[in-house]
């Protein structure tokens, strides 16, 4: 009914709405909507530049309603992303435009990007927008590079408990033309904090022992860079580097510790883009964009004491090159046509110093284009929005696989044909008020991580097949400022059906084990607020219910909750004197309800509450931040999916000098 009301209904087209990678020009009357991309997609947006008080990308994320942060351990320590329900691995990973991770690469680990390189992210939750849609399950997380509008230069430390320490310097240049922003740092941790042996019989308390975690420590430098140059009156060109080496312990669960198993592994990332818009009777825009990305893992396990108990040595290398050409072009006031093409390759090539087989190399090919067509403009003071799309995806993979003592057999290819679509709409019939919901499928070809497993916390999975999804979702927004009070709240239902859902298992030895089950369902409701009175009150928050379940046997799928709740109400006192500009605290409040860490549902993941406070302070213009905050307040500590103990009570302190011209 939505394609028939715009269709037959008296359109008052408005200007064009914002673009979708640049500002052409402004709508009539915007239709309410929770980010900044698309009234029609469930969204949301985390700044991080405003921020006195110290944060991190997890505690960030926290933020969005319909998110769950799954991590291993204390800082330096991988974690990734959950959305809706959906493991990590079906959430697309981009920066800026261009995606670092994709459908079929396995789960991005977070905890290679350093915060001191975003200036936020932008969550889109199940089917996502034409411009970000990589054909993923979950949705996509859209990292936001920092960039600064005035010329500055500054410094940053960040010290905490067990041993917890960030420093970094930072530039930025601010041109007529050209605008550079970088940094470099480093960061590191001893991460040897208290936690609760239970000797791996969780029903069993009697033989509880606490003990400090050990092997845990990382030590890691990294460096970034944006340049911006404008090329021509209608036309700029963005550059954008990110690189990561880290070295650490792989500690293991709590209840089987390892002493010596350690991990090195390097992140390169560099991207090139080029953007032409103009104005005029039919605005424009086009943009070629290219990527290239490095990853190596090293890790050594001369004692066999990750997983089954052989010796590892290895050396696996990640390559990926990706290119796109879009473009976007409003044919009449109240039509808008967008197009993408974009191919990716990818090649990993392992290495085992102690295996009787030399592993082999795989590679994988992926070519797509998208079509979207949108609609909008307002019928009497309704505003409308359709956004139907398409998107061809062709892939094709050629695995080596060969069984110990035999050759190594010519590569197999496997090639699939995978169409994905998604019908986006919106309705606002109050300045204030917003109705969208959304129709979308996805798809999910099993990563080489899941293929091959990692040799140490991960067991190889040969004969997975590739998953489908379908997702249909709908909101109610409502957002606007009046006298002292501005913000935003919306209340969302999801649900999403996955045929040959990738699930996993925790196996004897804590390490993860993927298959197939026949079908999955994740369904449930998200509300989300934000908003402020004055500039003085500021408040952060979310509930989201989630009902994830394996239809085959109606249990709930491991490490997900079904409660998980977020609030944080912040003071901020504004500027008190020319030494003293502004003093903020918080508090927040952060509860993740029980879930299973198997499929059976045999294994309770306790429900937990952390609460965290802080206070922060800037003085003389903001030249200088000082903060200091606490969190899990009540030491509840935890652990996640695979047993690894999570850290308690733990504090942070942070000091930041800055000088703008």
């Amino acid at each position: 009914w939505w394609g028939c009301l715009v269709a037959t209904a008296i359109i008052t087209p408005g200007a064009p709405t914002l673009a979708q990678y640049g500002t052409t020009a402004t709508v009539t009357r915007p239709i309410p909507a929770t980010n900044p991309l698309d009234p029609t997609a469930a969204g949301s947006q985390i700044k991080v530049t405003d921020r006195i008080v110290a944060q991190t990308t997890d505690q960030l994320l926290q933020e969005a309603a319909g998110t769950r942060v799954v991590g291993a351990g204390g800082r330096g320590t991988p974690f990734c992303l959950r959305i809706r329900g959906a493991a990590c691995d079906q959430v697309a990973v981009m920066l800026d435009d261009v995606p670092i991770s994709s459908p079929d690469g396995g789960a991005f680990d977070l905890s290679l990007v350093p915060l001191e390189a975003l200036d936020g992210f932008e969550i889109y939750r199940g089917g996502t927008p034409a411009w970000l849609n990589d054909g993923s399950v979950g949705g996509v997380l859209r990292l936001l590079p920092r960039r600064y509008h005035e010329n500055e230069v500054g410094g940053r430390a960040t010290f905490g408990s067990f041993g917890t320490w960030t420093a970094n310097a930072f530039g930025a240049v601010a041109g007529d033309k050209v605008d550079f922003f970088g940094t470099a740092g480093a960061a590191g941790a001893r991460n040897d904090y208290p936690y609760l042996d239970d000797g791996n019989t969780p029903l069993d308390p009697t033989d509880d022992v606490e003990r400090l975690r050990r092997n845990a420590d990382f030590l890691q430098g990294f460096g970034f860079g944006n340049l911006g140059v404008q090329t021509s009156n209608h036309s700029r060109m963005k550059l954008v580097f990110l690189g990561l080496g880290r070295e650490r312990g792989e500690p293991g669960p709590g209840s089987s510790p390892a002493i010596q198993a350690r991990v090195n592994e390097t992140r390169l990332i560099g991207s090139a883009s080029w953007l032409h818009e103009k104005d005029g009777q039919h605005p424009y825009r086009l943009q070629v964009a290219a990527n290239y990305d490095y990853g190596r893992n090293r890790f050594t396990d001369d004692l066999g004491e990750i997983g089954n108990g052989g010796r590892t040595r290895s050396d696996d290398k990640t390559h990926s090159v990706f290119g796109r050409v879009a473009s976007s072009v409003i044919a009449v006031p109240w039509f808008e046509l967008t197009a993408i093409a974009a191919a990716r390759y990818q090649t990993f090539d392992p290495s085992d110093a102690f295996a009787t087989t030399p592993p082999s190399s795989s590679d994988r090919i992926t070519a797509a284009g998208t079509v979207e067509t949108r609609f909008f403009g307002e019928a009497g003071k309704v505003g409308l929005e359709l956004r139907p799309s398409v998107r061809l995806s062709w892939t094709q993979v050629a695995v080596r696989q060969s069984l110990p003592g035999s050759a190594i057999p010519p590569p197999a290819p496997a090639s699939d044909f995978l169409p994905t679509y998604r019908l986006g709409a919106a309705i606002s019939p109050l300045e204030w008020l917003s109705l969208r919901g959304s129709v979308s499928n996805g798809y999910k070809l099993p990563s080489l991580l899941q293929l091959f497993g990692n040799r140490a916390t991960v067991v190889a999975s040969p004969d997975l097949v590739p998953e489908r999804s379908l997702a249909v979702d709908g909101a109610v927004t409502a957002r606007g400022h009046k006298d002292i009070w501005s913000g935003y709240a919306t209340v969302g239902a999801f649900s999403t059906w996955v045929d040959n859902m990738i699930r996993f298992r925790r196996t004897a030895q804590s390490q993860i084990k993927y298959e197939n089950i026949a079908s999955g369902r994740n369904r449930g409701v998200e509300i989300e607020l934000r908003g402020g009175i004055t500039q003085h009150f500021v408040l952060h928050g979310e509930v989201t219910w989630t009902q994830a379940v394996d239809e085959t046997t109606g249990n709930q799928l491991p490490g997900q909750p079904e409660w998980v709740a977020f609030v944080q109400p912040e003071a901020h006192s504004g500027t008190l004197s020319k030494i003293l500009s502004d003093v903020t605290g918080f508090f927040r409040v952060l509860y993740v309800g029980r879930s299973y860490a198997d499929p059976a549902n045999l294994v309770v993941l306790v429900a937990r509450t952390e609460l965290a406070a802080g206070v922060g302070a800037e003085l003389l213009e903001g030249r200088i931040g000082m903060s200091f905050r606490v969190d899990d307040l009540a030491d509840v500590r935890g652990q996640d999916l695979l047993g690894f103990p999570l850290p308690g009570r733990r504090y942070t302190g942070r000091l930041s000098v800055r000088h703008t011209w």
